[in-house]
């Protein structure tokens, strides 16, 4: 169930998005906001690994 919700989460900020992501992704500064990631998280890139296709990364636990 939680990895539909991620996938649906996923599917329409890709919808929103338009623009290649071109922010930080490490897990010292994650996302447009540059935030750390929490202990045990770590920092990926939506929906795709690739930098192209990519819109963000958020932290996640995997």
């Amino acid at each position: 169930m939680a990895r539909l919700r991620v996938l649906l989460m996923v599917a329409l900020l890709a919808a929103v998005v338009s623009a290649q992501y071109k922010g930080p992704c490490s897990d010292d500064a994650c996302g447009e906001k540059a935030k750390p990631c929490k202990r045990g998280q770590s920092c990926v890139p939506y929906p795709s690994f690739s930098p192209g296709p990519r819109y963000g990364c958020t932290c996640s636990y995997m």
